[in-house]
């Protein structure tokens, strides 16, 4: 009987040593967030002093963020963005390649000069002379095609001929018994009314006719080349 007893007692001690640590971690019910606020006696104690959380409980806005992912918005950079001269053209942007924040592009240009026929053409940068004497250009000479090209209109000069757009809206180039004639719809050159195999080529909306052939018409031919001058000789 006494033993029955002595047990009894330490079960009731025990009892009540466990009751308040578990007071102290579930002083009341919670709610689907694994959280509830303090009662008043807990309070009292200085258990708590608000709304708190058991068993790793969080707030949904704690739960949202931890789930939102960052979006970067990556920026694209060019490389050669803009033109080495007024007159190029934009071809297009190449992918190069990418980081973490940037997209690196590439752009093409296209820098040539194109006649109206759609041929390239460059400038050349040299004096031109006419039996020695140095003449004033109008416009620059041109390349095409590896060949000399002239303006008409400086050719004109050089060559002693008048110079004049008939009624066809054709250039016409005269001296005594010489014309050549540039047909307006085809650009082809007539020299005394009988047709060359040259055709002239309208660069920057002026109308340009290759050195050499010009110069045998009337009896000229080109003298000296260097790397800044031109010479050509003409017989009166």
């Amino acid at each position: 009987m006494k033993k029955l007893v002595s047990i009894i007692l330490l079960s009731v001690m025990l009892v009540s040593m466990i009751m308040p640590t578990i007071a102290l971690a579930h002083s009341g019910r919670t709610d689907s967030s694994g959280g509830h606020n303090c009662s008043d006696k807990s309070k009292a104690k200085g258990l708590c002093t608000g709304y708190h959380y058991h068993n790793g409980g969080s707030s949904s806005s704690e739960s949202s963020s931890s789930n939102t992912t960052t979006q970067i918005t990556k920026v694209k950079v060019i490389s050669n963005e803009y033109p080495e001269a007024p007159h190029c053209k934009k071809i297009k942007d190449v992918y190069v390649s990418t980081d973490t924040y940037y997209i690196y592009y590439e752009r093409i240009w296209d820098c040539n000069y194109y006649t109206n026929s759609g041929t390239v053409y460059t400038y050349l940068d040299l004096n031109l002379f006419v039996d020695t004497k140095q003449q004033v250009l109008n416009k620059q000479l041109i390349s095409v095609k590896y060949s000399t090209y002239i303006s008409v209109r400086d050719f004109s000069k050089a060559a002693g001929y008048s110079l004049e757009i008939d009624k066809a809206g054709d250039v016409v180039l005269k001296k005594e018994k010489s014309t050549i004639k540039i047909v307006k719809s085809n650009s082809n050159v007539l020299l005394n009314g009988k047709a060359t195999d040259v055709t002239a080529e309208i660069a920057d909306s002026t109308y340009y006719i290759p050195l050499r052939s010009a110069l045998k018409w009337v009896n000229g031919s080109i003298s000296s080349l260097d790397s800044y001058n031109l010479y050509i000789s003409i017989a009166n």
